[in-house]
């Protein structure tokens, strides 16, 4: 389990966990599920990539930012 915050790349269409300690870090991908923090929860989300907006949202949370979010990968 590698638990961090997420950072979007420069392209835009991946981004990185980094993990809490600073040690490891993880490439997340469209299509990849993790959990992130909502309101000192958990919650099961799939990333996704929009072309038509060159950005990386949340699968039924567009509203929530991607970069700098709290996630957990399994």
């Amino acid at each position: 389990m590698l638990t961090g915050f997420l950072k979007t790349e420069k392209d835009g269409n991946v981004c990185v966990l980094s993990a809490l300690n600073g040690g490891e870090k993880s490439v997340i991908k469209p299509g990849q599920y993790l959990y992130i923090n909502v309101a000192r929860g958990w919650i099961p989300v799939e990333l996704k990539y929009s072309e038509r907006e060159n950005r990386l949202y949340f699968e039924h949370l567009p509203n929530l930012s991607v970069n700098g979010r709290m996630a957990l990968v399994k």
